[in-house]
C-alpha cells in the first residue's frame, strides 16, 4: 500500500511538472505568435501606405502607357500579397486560438491537480517519511535475520534456501 501511494505521489508530481512545462511552452508560443501577428499587421499597413503613395504619385505624374502598365502590375501584385498575407494571418489566428484553448485546458487540469495535492497536508507527508524509514529498518533487520539463518544452517549442516 505504501509503494502504491508513493508511486501515485511521484506520478502526480511528474504529471504536474510536465503540465507546467507544457503551459509555459504554450504561453511562450502564443506570445511569439501574437508578436509575429503584430509584425505582419504592421507590414501590411506599410505595404498599404506604399500602395497609396505609389498610386498618388502615379496619378500626379505623366500618363504614359508604360506607367499605367506598372500601376496595373503593382495592383495585381499587391492583391496577391494581400490575399497571401490575409491567408497567413488567418492561419496564425487559428493557431493562436488552438493554442489558447489547449493552454486553458492544461491550466484547468493543473488547477485540479493542485487542489488534489492541497488535500494532502504536511502531516501526510511526514507520515509517508516515517513509513519510508520503517520499511528501510525492517529491510535491514530482515537482512540481518537472513545472515543469522545462513550461519545457523552452515553450523548444523542444513541446506539454506533463500526464498524462505
Amino acid at each position: 500500500m505504501y509503494d502504491e501511494l508513493q508511486k501515485r505521489y511521484v506520478k502526480e508530481i511528474k504529471t504536474n511538472h510536465e503540465q507546467s512545462e507544457a503551459i509555459k511552452s504554450l504561453t511562450i508560443k502564443i506570445n511569439e505568435l501574437e508578436h509575429h501577428l503584430g509584425e505582419q499587421r504592421q507590414r501590411i499597413e506599410q505595404l498599404e501606405c506604399k500602395k497609396v503613395s505609389w498610386k498618388t504619385s502615379a496619378v500626379s505624374g505623366k500618363r504614359s502607357g508604360s506607367l499605367e502598365r506598372e500601376v496595373t502590375s503593382h495592383r495585381e501584385l499587391s492583391k496577391k500579397e494581400d490575399s497571401c498575407c490575409s491567408q497567413y494571418l488567418e492561419l496564425l489566428l487559428k493557431e493562436i486560438k488552438k493554442l489558447k484553448k489547449e493552454n486553458k485546458k492544461l491550466s484547468t487540469e493543473r488547477r485540479a491537480l493542485k487542489n488534489e495535492l492541497a488535500g494532502l497536508d504536511k502531516e501526510f507527508f511526514e507520515e509517508v517519511e516515517d513509513l519510508k524509514r520503517a520499511v528501510q529498518k525492517s529491510m535491514e533487520l530482515n537482512n540481518q535475520y537472513e545472515k543469522c539463518f545462513k550461519q545457523i544452517s552452515v553450523m548444523y549442516g542444513l541446506p539454506f534456501t533463500a526464498h524462505l
